[in-house]
């Protein structure tokens, strides 16, 4: 195989410039309301790395608002309004939620960090995704998730690569798991933080949020870490 061949074969399609990246967050700056100010920007602009090798290998941000517990859950609905606001046909399974609901009369937590969410912190900087196929075919989640699995970051991929979500065929292109949170799925008077949201796309369905068990193993998703 020669030269020219490999680097096709290597080179990411959905590659993005610098320019085009700062544009996308400068749209859900305004469109979210999120009150980055220039300054940032300008600080992006100048300490952006360059893009990473590799067939699915990303530059991406790291965005997050305010600390703690109410941090997850702001940062959290910010990107997935982003995503609404990227992707026309879009929906969000009724259990993935964030924030307290009521379970056998007292509220409860439906979301946080694996890390922990006094890891939680506000922060935009750059962030690599060596690889968002990482860890495709794993026997399940628990195998493979750790601090660094991805979280919210993971959700930026689907604002700022939209369409390397609209080109998932769990073949060629997978979906992936956001493994750096855990979904807390109460039943049977029992309280599960058992689950992870993954990230998935259908022709006829559009782009979706819905939660897996991290027990089981799916060969369609990966479950990458960033950076």
């Amino acid at each position: 195989m020669g030269e020219e061949s490999m680097c096709t074969k290597n080179q990411n399609p959905f590659e993005q410039t610098v320019e085009e990246q700062l544009a996308a967050l400068r749209r859900q700056n305004k469109l979210g309301s999120w009150g980055i100010e220039e300054s940032v920007f300008a600080r992006l602009a100048k300490t952006a790395p360059e893009w990473p090798e590799g067939r699915d290998a990303y530059r991406s941000f790291r965005i997050r608002f305010g600390e703690g517990r109410d941090g997850v859950i702001k940062t959290f609905e910010a990107h997935v309004n982003a995503v609404k606001h990227t992707h026309d046909n879009f929906w969000r399974w009724n259990g993935l939620l964030s924030g307290e609901h009521p379970f056998l009369g007292k509220q409860i937590d439906r979301l946080r960090l694996l890390a922990g969410n006094g890891s939680h912190a506000p922060m935009i900087e750059w962030i690599i995704i060596p690889d968002l196929s990482a860890n495709l075919g794993h026997g399940s989640i628990n195998s493979v998730r750790g601090v660094k699995s991805l979280a919210d970051a993971g959700l930026v991929v689907i604002w700022l690569v939209p369409d390397r979500v609209r080109a998932i065929d769990y073949k060629e292109w997978c979906a992936w798991f956001l493994a750096g949170y855990e979904v807390n799925e109460p039943r049977d008077y029992v309280q599960w933080w058992t689950s992870v949201p993954c990230v998935q796309y259908s022709p006829h369905t559009g782009t979706g949020l819905q939660t897996w068990l991290r027990c089981y193993p799916n060969p369609g998703f990966a479950a990458p870490s960033g950076i």
